[in-house]
């Protein structure tokens, strides 16, 4: 679906982490959840993106399937699979890999693409498996999807965002990103509920793409709206939340 607005494995069905806590005596730390979120492009609704989070001790596992629904199914036929792997310490959150099977059908043939990347901690480079193609490690490395839920992380922890150095990993490039607008107050509605949720909006862009993100501090600064655009292409998607996370 979103392979079709973006051309790039790394934006299908970019899904956000969820935000509610548990507390050690160091770090606020990220529980098991699931949740979904409406996926929107050219003012009409493509379908939902369902994330999965699970944790077992330090370490973590994100899901994300999408795929189109409704009318949109009659137009679109691309889904995806997409899982990344975390570390969370008591002390930090650490990405280390991403997986992506996307399925397509064409002709009435269906066709897989795997596309993934590692973090090699010997040779401090993060490698694209399928190209062999190497980029060094820097500091806070997460792909397009993990990104928001590393920046709900660190507020969470009441890390400094202006001053974190925080970098953009996709198959095809790494970029550093830039914070344009931090903590904007601002108020978003939802189709699950018929009340505003108070939001703070975040918007950092890099030479590749805009995101604008809002988080919900009455919700443990759960991220309600990610709105990506690819600067490139000229294209935006947009994930709304259809519903709040639930506790696994």
């Amino acid at each position: 679906m979103a392979y079709l607005l973006f051309k790039r494995p790394l934006w299908i069905g970019l899904i956000l982490g969820f935000t509610f806590y548990t507390t050690t005596s160091l770090a606020t730390t990220l529980p098991n959840f699931k949740t979904s979120y409406n996926v929107n492009a050219f003012g009409v609704e493509l379908g939902k993106a369902t994330h999965q989070f699970n944790c077992e001790q330090e370490d973590c596992t994100l899901i994300s399937r999408a795929k189109p629904s409704g009318a949109a199914a009659l137009f679109f036929s691309d889904s995806s699979i997409e899982t990344i792997q975390l570390k969370q310490t008591k002390d930090n959150l650490i990405w280390l890999s991403y997986h992506k099977l996307g399925t397509s059908k064409k002709d009435g043939k269906k066709n897989q693409k795997h596309t993934t990347l590692k973090r090699n901690e010997t040779n401090k480079q993060v490698v694209f498996i399928e190209k062999n193609r190497t980029w060094s490690i820097q500091p806070n490395t997460f792909d397009i999807i993990s990104i928001s839920y590393a920046i709900q992380y660190f507020k969470l922890n009441n890390r400094p965002l202006e001053t974190l150095e925080l970098h953009i990993q996709d198959n095809n490039f790494q970029e550093k990103l830039t914070f344009k607008t931090i903590e904007q107050a601002d108020l978003l509605d939802f189709q699950f509920s018929n009340k505003n949720f108070n939001a703070l909006k975040y918007i950092f862009d890099s030479q590749q793409f805009k995101i604008e993100l809002w988080l919900l501090p009455d919700h443990q600064y759960f991220p309600g709206k990610i709105r990506l655009i690819n600067k490139k292409e000229d294209k935006t998607i947009t994930l709304n939340l259809s519903e709040l996370p639930k506790i696994l």
